[in-house]
């Protein structure tokens, strides 16, 4: 059966990211949607494997937060929203949050190893809204999660973000901090959809 509960983690994460990197863009821009570079982020969050080394572990959290192109942080948003709304009253705040934030991570990590210096730093929302998107797969697949938007939001989350890696990748392969967040959502919901009691 499911449990109806307002989505509050979504939206705080929602707010966040919103309000945190246009703040970022402002401060290094002097605009809200001024164009910014990757290695500008470093000081607000973004990391490379050398800030992990010295224990900054709170860029883990911040890098999901900021974005370099502030109309990807707009999509990343509303994407967050429609996916946080099905899954957060299905699945439960703390399993929402292990998601986004462990697979978020994991991908974000993944990505600062394919990318040349000073490049390299791992930034953006995009990973963990992939990681909560295989779970929404898995519950829609398993019949859990029953709601007539689901697939449309799958969808709408899913396909943009593997068919442009696809087209703008110079091997046209999707990226692999995306693939590993969604595998490592898959991996999660895995171990959730066995336990269906769980809320």
């Amino acid at each position: 059966m499911q449990i109806h509960r307002f989505p509050y983690l979504t939206v705080i994460l929602c707010i966040l990211t919103f309000v945190v990197s246009l703040a970022v863009n402002y401060t290094i821009s002097g605009t809200l949607i001024g164009k910014i570079k990757v290695p500008d982020l470093e000081p607000f969050g973004g990391y490379t494997l050398e800030h992990l080394v010295n224990f900054e572990l709170w860029r883990l959290f911040a890098s999901q937060l900021i974005h370099v192109k502030q109309f990807h942080m707009f999509y990343n948003v509303l994407s967050l929203f429609a996916l946080g709304c099905l899954l957060e009253p299905r699945v439960g705040r703390f399993v929402l949050a292990l998601v986004w934030f462990l697979g978020g991570s994991a991908g974000t990590f993944v990505s600062t190893l394919t990318v040349p210096a000073l490049w390299n730093l791992g930034t953006g929302g995009s990973q963990g809204i992939l990681a909560l998107a295989a779970v929404g797969t898995v519950l829609y697949a398993s019949g859990q999660l029953r709601h007539k938007m689901t697939a449309f939001v799958l969808g709408l989350v899913i396909f943009p973000a593997f068919v442009l890696d696809i087209i703008y990748a110079e091997n046209h392969l999707p990226k692999l901090g995306h693939v590993v967040s969604f595998v490592s959502g898959l991996m999660i919901a895995a171990i959730y959809v066995r336990k269906p009691s769980v809320k």
